[in-house]
């Protein structure tokens, strides 16, 4: 079972170097980093690495990258990962253990993040029930689908905002899409940057308009603004 690591990059020199090397001398993988017009030296990074290669999306956007890479990917298996997540030890062996089974077609980790004290403890927590009850799930958790059921949704939606949990509702549909019992750990980087409280109301705030029917792009402008 040939998984392939699609990471979608844009001005990542900062992290990407340290995520790839997760996956420095693993087996049946195949590591594929998209990049979105980044100007930093991400690209270079990349190519001076000896694991994985860099691949430019002919358009930017996170959902336009992760589709163009799964267009160039070899793999069985698609495991979406942002540039500054990490996975368990165990990440790839659980995806394998639990594609055996015929009728489980994606699933994703639990959230955890690189800072461990209560504030954070509690948002991935938060995080976890949100995604397991309410089945809204973002790409901080590593979304992994079989590339048959991924062709058969056509992708990601070509969204501004949101296009990781909308791809999920659509993959959720086809079968069974597993919430693994692993965290991976993401970074705090953009909390920080922002102030937690106010990305947490934002986010929600962001998503309920969604679902009223407020349209991607603009989401996205007030998104930016506020970035």
């Amino acid at each position: 079972m040939l998984i392939s690591v699609i990471i979608p990059a844009l001005n990542e020199a900062d992290s990407i170097q340290a995520c790839l090397a997760q996956f420095d001398q693993q087996d049946d993988l195949e590591v594929l980093v998209v990049d979105g017009g980044s100007t930093d030296g991400t690209l270079g990074l990349v190519e001076s690495s000896d694991i994985g290669r860099c691949i430019t999306a002919p358009e930017p956007g996170r959902a336009m990258q992760m589709n163009f890479g799964a267009q160039q990917a070899t793999g069985d298996v698609l495991l979406f990962l942002h540039a500054d997540t990490f996975l368990p030890l165990e990440g790839l062996d659980l995806i394998r253990q639990t594609l055996v089974s015929d009728d489980v077609v994606g699933g994703r980790f639990e959230l955890g993040f690189a800072e461990s004290n209560i504030g954070f403890r509690l948002i991935a927590y938060m995080s976890t029930l949100r995604s397991r009850y309410l089945g809204i799930t973002y790409g901080d958790q590593g979304i992994f689908v079989r590339r048959e059921i991924f062709d058969s949704v056509r992708g990601y939606p070509l969204l501004l905002l949101f296009e990781d949990s909308e791809f999920c509702t659509l993959v959720a549909r086809r079968g069974t899409f597993v919430m693994l019992p692993a965290q991976v750990r993401s970074s705090t980087r953009r909390w920080h940057k922002w102030g937690v409280a106010r990305t947490v109301i934002w986010m929600w705030l962001l998503r309920v308009l969604f679902t009223c029917g407020v349209s991607d792009k603009t989401l996205c402008r007030w998104y930016r603004a506020v970035r």
